[in-house]
């Protein structure tokens, strides 16, 4: 007797493509390990994100996780209504199986779709919960019947010809009792289209027709499409026990095709067309190559014609000799484990598991908000998380947003302290129903943008995610050129607080610690940039890699040597003096700091440092005035960006002075003279920021290190061809910046006056009141890459004062496009400060820091 051995998910593939179920049975062959290789398979369609492995695999270690857990098991005492137990299940999913950071990391597309089809599936589990609550049927039993029935394993074998018998094991996607019917269901979750319903479908009559013969069970079943269009089709036990006969066929085809793909004969498997655009085998051209036209090809058909000759006692025999399991205490000679080695052949799949928790494994607690796991977080969206639930009663939105509602048009909201009371998470606001609207922390990592035009409060807004950055412990650093930023300093009078919102603002009281940097001047704490930092050999030699590591490098010295020839601004071939100025700062020893006077002496004497044929690199007499300018900023007027004061050091910026204080640095920039100087002093920072994150962050530890804030920044990384010094190493923090925690936020009036690459990369977006239509249709068109250009955006021009829509990572659906208004600040909101008043202020509160 021949016994093959097949699990459900090649089944799964057979169904959908049985020439994938070819090219894996050749490459289990070709491993000879006894691992089986199995393609997981989601169809794409259209512009729909391929996020199937992330679901199943994440859904998967939801259940397992579930069965055993307090947590869930409490949820499910206290659940009183399907919104609320929706809300619980999604925060202890998101909390015990999504590693955050590694989900932020994923595509903005597929992120929407891992959302939207998690609640989906929240949302039936929830109903189908409380249904079987409200009849009487206890938690633990019901958690044991939604999380630990065993029968979800399957394990048949079938009779399929002369002597040969199929044992099929796995797992079904779920099985449960529907107390609302009164009989079992199979359900199988889809993250495609419904372009194929009836070969989905099929593939649940399988394994139905696997569970009634092994647990006697006669089960509905259902294919419920969870992304990009929600809807379910369905079928009654009595239509798959009429299909037995092609479930039959396509056990028996599997064997047909496994054999012509190891040479034993067999069939020539034909091609299913709705897969292949998603199939590696058809990129590489191997499916036609190897198999010929996909029209070719065949199933074996014995099954189907035996049961439409026989009759009834033909189909009896059949079934019998079909579905009937081994006799208990007889197994099938050569009989394989249930849970066999399989080696899944998904190229999304490594990455999925790269989000997913493995088990035992908790989400770590924002900082700074001691010791609560962010699954406490509380009803309204007082925690984005990956798939937070709508609060309870609220309207349901999809990710993209189809509702908007008005907000007040002054700003600075104040709630009551009933919907406040035990908010965690960044409180951005509140909407015009009173509701809180809140922010994880974590959403810093991946850059936000706050756009307004003049007067719609987009300032008070970012100063809002600044506050509420240093509430849950992150540092902030932040680039003031106009004296807007600088009065954070100030706490908002405490009477100006409502009542509701007192806590949180002593909570900042007690947290901050501001500091007033001031580069060029003593109006502050004096900031010098001399000496320079390089990139040492030791501080790179974490990348592991050494092409990787000498890129590093070299990009560093690069940035460093282009600053100094923007703000020599010298005429003439700048891009020759920049190359000049690379091989000067390469060739430097760097066992020591190097001082700007260091390479003034380099590049009057370069053969000093070896480099040879210097005016094939630079002509002399450009040399020469490169020199002399460098030696103004050594010597002169013009050495205060380079003298007096502390050096340019993050470490010491955002170390708190003691324990609990998280540091607010704040970079004040209208004390230096002309922009020349503002935009070079910004082009040094970022790079030596840069340099910074790049050698001292664990680029592995996750979480937020710092938000970089930039108020105006169309002044600094405009769009179109211009390149003022400090765009080139803004842009390269937004676009490496999220790997080490350095998150980034950014201030203007126009989204089309900031470089494409900025907006690019910053997922979180915050859109108040557009005055241009120009300006809307910039924000069509992000969203339209993002998923889908929401139906609000339109209402953004013109909208009140203080009125803001936002789109972050994980955005619960019941905040999609409803517009809100920015709470009270907590600290000050004025005019712009002079340098003088900057003085009076930094004296008085005793922040003149050790520079002076």
């Amino acid at each position: 007797m021949r016994l093959v051995h097949v699990n459900v998910t090649q089944l799964r593939v057979a169904a959908t493509c049985p020439r994938l179920h070819w090219f894996d049975t050749r490459a289990t062959a070709e491993r000879q390990d006894g691992r089986k290789v199995v393609s997981r398979i989601w169809r794409r369609g259209g512009e729909a994100p391929g996020c199937g492995a992330l679901f199943h695999t994440a859904v998967e270690r939801f259940n397992a996780a579930a069965a055993s857990s307090d947590e869930v098991l409490a949820a499910l005492e206290g659940a009183r209504d399907a919104a609320g137990l929706q809300q619980a299940l999604m925060r202890w999913f998101n909390a015990s199986c999504i590693d955050l950071d590694a989900f932020a990391a994923r595509p903005v597309p597929l992120r929407l779709g891992f959302i939207a089809a998690v609640q989906v599936y929240m949302e039936e589990l929830a109903r189908l919960a409380v249904h079987a609550r409200a009849a009487g049927l206890p938690a633990a039993e019901l958690r044991r019947q939604l999380f630990g029935d065993s029968r979800k394993r399957v394990d048949v074998t079938f009779h399929v010809g002369e002597d040969v018998h199929v044992h099929v094991t796995g797992a079904i996607d779920y099985v449960y009792f529907d107390p609302r019917l009164g009989k079992h269901r199979i359900v199988d979750y889809k993250l495609t289209p419904a372009t194929s319903p009836n070969s989905d479908l099929f593939q649940v009559f399988t394994y139905a027709l696997m569970h009634h013969h092994q647990h006697g069970t006669k089960p509905d079943v259902a294919v419920f499409y969870l992304h990009p269009t929600r809807s379910v089709r369905e079928a009654r036990w009595e239509e798959v026990e009429a299909k037995r006969g092609k479930i039959h066929e396509l056990i028996a085809s599997m064997v047909a095709w496994s054999d012509h793909a190891l040479g034993a004969g067999g069939l020539l498997p034909p091609g299913d067309r709705t897969y292949c655009d998603g199939c590696k085998h058809e990129r590489s051209g191997a499916c036609v190559a190897e198999l010929g036209h996909k029209d070719r090809g065949a199933w074996d058909r014995r099954w189907a014609a035996l049961e439409a000759t026989r009759g009834e006692a033909a189909e009896a025999r059949a079934r019998v000799a079909a579905g009937a399991p081994a006799a208990a205490g007889e197994p099938l000679a050569d009989e394989a484990p249930a849970d066999e080695p399989m080696v899944e052949d998904d190229p999304e799949l490594e990455e999925a598991l790269a989000v997913v928790k493995p088990a035992g494994e908790r989400q770590r607690p924002a900082p700074g908000r001691g010791n609560k796991a962010p699954a406490e977080a509380p009803p309204g969206g007082a925690r984005s998380t990956p798939a937070e639930a709508p609060p309870s009663g609220g309207p349901k939105a999809p990710p993209g947003g189809e509702r908007s509602t008005p907000a007040a048009p002054d700003a600075g909201a104040g709630p009551p302290a009933a919907r406040t009371a035990d908010v965690t998470g960044m409180l951005l606001g509140f909407d015009d129903g009173g509701s809180p609207v809140c922010m994880d922390p974590a959403v810093l990592r991946t850059h936000v943008s706050v756009v307004g035009a003049a007067g719609s409060g987009k300032t008070w807004m970012a100063k809002i995610i600044a506050e509420e950055a240093l509430r849950a412990g992150v540092p902030v650093l932040a680039i003031d050129p106009q004296g807007d930023l600088v009065q954070m300093m100030e706490a908002r009078p405490r009477s100006d607080v409502p009542p509701a919102l007192l806590r949180a603002w002593e909570e900042l009281q007690e947290r901050m610690e501001p500091r007033i940097l001031t580069p060029g001047s003593s109006h502050g704490q004096r900031l010098c940039l001399d000496p320079l930092r390089l990139p040492s050999a030791s501080e790179l030699s974490h990348i592991a890699n050494p092409a990787l590591r000498a890129e590093e490098e070299e990009g560093l010295l690069v940035a460093v040597a282009a600053n100094l020839v923007s703000l020599c601004a010298c005429g003439g071939e700048e891009e020759s003096q920049r190359t000049f100025l690379y091989q000067v700062l390469q060739r430097l020893p760097r066992a020591a700091p190097v001082r700007l006077r260091d390479i003034v002496a380099a590049v009057t004497a370069p053969e000093d440092l070896g480099i040879d044929e210097v005016d094939s690199l630079i002509r002399k007499s450009e040399r020469e005035r490169l020199a002399r300018r460098l030696n103004t900023f050594v010597q002169g007027p013009s050495a205060r960006l380079f003298s007096g004061g502390t050096r340019l050091d993050f470490t010491e910026l955002l170390r708190p002075s003691r324990p609990g204080r998280v540091p607010l640095n704040i970079v004040y920039l209208n004390a230096l003279s002309n922009d020349d100087e503002k935009h070079f002093f910004l082009a040094a920072l970022a790079t030596e920021l840069y340099r910074w994150m790049i050698t001292t962050v664990d680029a592995t530890s996750g979480g937020v290190n710092l938000l970089f804030y930039i108020d105006e920044a169309r002044d600094w990384i405009p769009a179109g061809g211009s390149k003022p010094p400090a765009k080139q190493p803004l842009i390269r923090l937004f676009t490496q910046g999220r790997k080490y925690g350095v998150g980034c936020l950014l201030c203007t009036q126009s989204p089309r006056s900031v470089d494409y690459n900025v907006f690019g990369n910053t997922s979180t977006k915050l859109i108040g009141r557009l005055e241009a239509a120009q300006d809307v249709e910039r924000v069509i068109d992000w969203f339209t890459i993002e998923g889908g250009a929401p139906p609000w955006v339109a209402a953004r021009k013109g909208a009140p004062k203080g009125s803001f829509v936002a789109r972050w990572p994980d955005m619960p659906a019941a905040l999609a496009g409803r517009a809100f208004k920015g709470r009270t600040l907590f600290t000050r909101h004025a005019g712009a400060w002079s340098p003088d008043r900057v003085e009076r202020a930094v004296t008085e509160a005793g922040l003149r820091g050790p520079g002076k």
